[in-house]
This record gives structure tokens, sequence and C-alpha cells, in this order.
């Protein structure tokens, strides 16, 4: 099988995923860190390894990817099951570090793929590259803290809350914001001049902010000191918020206003779920305050954020995943199908993920 037939398979699993956990973190019976890795590790993690292994050759003007990029998507979905069959058994220690060795190994193999790319490429670099690194190297180091867990027991929690900030900002949020100024205008079918100036200069504040939030959510330090801990993760908060921001404002200066109450396209539920990662972050840091709980503000990222980003994303890109080469009818109306109500969903997804944090 091709790396390019595993987009269509990984992205309903992922969406199948991310929904089943949605309802899981929502239901008061069920383990948060079982729904947790239901979402990220085999939902959201094969498939983001899986897309940038089909946004690479776009972006390095190269051929399409080989056997190379196909078994860093297949090495993280194993590395996910195992995971979340640890989860939902015995919290196996040895098959938790396996899982995480690797999505590791995922993770180190595809980025190296992805330098061998661009250093054969012809012409300037495209910028959204070092934001799939950056998001690559996130992911190494919340994947790292995992097999650190069983040799330092006395900071597993603060191990645990690093793996988890690092995956949820760093990786998918990196991730995220480096392909949305790309597709959303692409989805639209209109130009983003300003696009690739932003990819240059945002990088470094995304990514120290993921890296202040990740580790000043984690400090273990104790209570006398923990104010000095709560700032750093607000002065990344802080940092973070700036770059979503400029991306909104973006946005509203060269598509308009109504973006997000459109009934269909994709487009307002990419919109959607920008939208919700920037209202997670200002929820994230209510909850650094001990002003909400942790379960239901990772069950609104999941919501808010994660589902409309993956079904608005999965919608424009599926026909071309399903029919690689030059665009037709088949193609337009398969999009137009799949995105049928794709703005009042993400609306609703955004809306129903902010009440679910709150509530």
């Amino acid at each position: 099988m091709s790396s390019l037939a595993l987009l269509p398979l990984l992205a309903i699993a992922a969406l199948l995923s991310l929904a089943t956990a949605g309802v899981l973190l929502i239901a008061t019976h069920s383990t948060p860190q079982l729904a947790a890795h239901l979402a990220f590790a085999l939902g959201a993690m094969p498939l983001i390894l899986a897309a940038m292994s089909y946004f690479v050759p776009v972006l390095t003007r190269s051929g399409a990817a080989g056997a190379a990029a196909r078994w860093p998507p297949l090495l993280a979905w194993t590395g996910g099951a195992l995971a979340v069959a640890s989860f939902a058994t015995d919290f196996s220690p040895v098959r938790l570090s396996l899982a995480a060795a690797l999505g590791g190994l995922a993770a180190l193999s595809l980025g190296a793929w992805t330098l061998n790319r661009t250093r054969r490429m012809f012409g300037p670099r495209h910028r959204g590259l070092d934001w799939y690194l950056a998001a690559l190297g996130f992911l190494l180091l919340a994947l790292l803290a995992v097999l650190l867990m069983p040799a330092f027991p006395s900071q597993r929690n603060a191990l645990r809350l690093f793996h988890l900030h690092a995956n949820l900002l760093g990786f998918v949020g990196l991730t995220a914001l480096g392909t949305l100024q790309v597709l959303l205008p692409t989805s639209l079918g209109k130009p983003d001049p300003a696009a690739a100036l932003r990819l240059r200069h945002d990088l470094k504040w995304a990514a120290v902010g993921a890296l202040l939030i990740a580790i000043g959510a984690s400090s273990p330090l104790p209570a006398a000191a923990s104010l000095g801990a709560t700032a750093l993760a607000l002065l990344g908060t802080a940092f973070y918020v700036a770059v979503v921001l400029r991306l909104l404002r973006a946005w509203h200066a060269a598509f308009g206003r109504d973006l997000l109450l459109q009934l269909h396209g994709a487009a307002p539920s990419l919109m959607a779920a920008t939208l919700g990662l920037l209202g997670m972050l200002a929820l994230g840091a209510a909850h650094g305050a001990d002003w909400l709980p942790a379960r239901p503000a990772i069950a609104g990222f999941v919501i808010a954020f994660l589902l409309p980003l993956v079904s608005g994303a999965a919608a424009h890109l599926l026909p071309v995943w399903l029919r690689p080469g030059a665009q037709g009818p088949w193609h337009q109306a398969l999009r137009a199908r799949l995105c049928r109500w794709g703005g009042a969903r993400g609306l609703m997804l955004l809306l129903v993920g902010l009440v679910v944090t709150l509530a």
C-alpha cells in the first residue's frame, strides 16, 4: 500500500477515534488517559505524520513520497494501538515504553526523510517545512518524557504534564498552524500573499510559547515557587495567542469577516478549528489557575479544535488522496458533497467544545 493510499484510511480512523474520545471524555466512568490516547496517539499522531508525508513533496517541489514515507505513520499507529491497549487493560509500563519508542522512531525517520528532501530541493525552502520539523521535535520531546517515567518515578506527574502539553500545543498545534496558513486559502481558491512572511516570523514565537507552557505546566517546584512556573506558562500562552490572533486578523483582512458563518465548505470548518485553538488556549490558562478542571479542557480541545480541523481538512483533501493527478469534475463533485454543511458542522463543534469545557 502506498503512502498516499494510507491517508483516506487514517483520516477516517482519526475521525472515528476523535469522536469516540470526545464521548469518553464527557462520560464520567471512563479513564481520561484512555480517551486522550485514543484521540492523540491512535487518531491524530498517525494522521499527522501521513499528512506530512503528503505535504513535504509538495513543499519541496520533489517527486511523490515513496516507501520511506509509508513506514512512519504505520509505526505511529502501532505505537498508538499499544498505548491504548495498555490504558484499556493493565497500564503496563513496558508496553507504554515500547509505544513511545515506536512513536519516536516514526518521528525520527520522518524528520530525516524531510531533511533529505529539503537538502535536495531546488530554490528557496518553503517555511512550512520548518513548522513540520519543529512539530516533530516536540513530538520527540513528548515521547522522551514517557521513556523517562520509569527511571524517575518521583517525577512521573511532571513528566506526564510535559508530555501532554508538548503533544497538544507543540506537535499538534504547530503542525496545524503551519498547515492552516496554506490549506485555508487553498480551500477558498484565493491567495494569501502574507502567509510566507507569517510562516517565517511566527514559528519562533509559537515554538517558544509551546515550550514555556509545557515547562511551566509541568514544573515540579514546591508551592512556594509555583508562581514562577505559572508566570512562565502564562508568558508562553501570551506568545502562542499572539500568533493565533495574528493569523485570524490576516484572514479577516484577506477573506472577510463572514468566513465563519458560511454554511458549506472546508474553510469555515478550518476557521472554527482555529478559533477553537484560541479558545482552548484561554481556557487552558484558566485551568492553570485552578479555575477549570483538566478533563473538560482536554475534551474541549478534541471537540472544538481537532474535530473541525480534521473534518475540514479531510473534506477538502480526500478527493485528491483518493484519485491523485489532474483535478476534474469527479473531484469537484465529491469535494462539494464532503464539504456540504461543513461550516455549520464546524461552528457546532466549536460551540459544543467550548460548552463542554465550561460546563
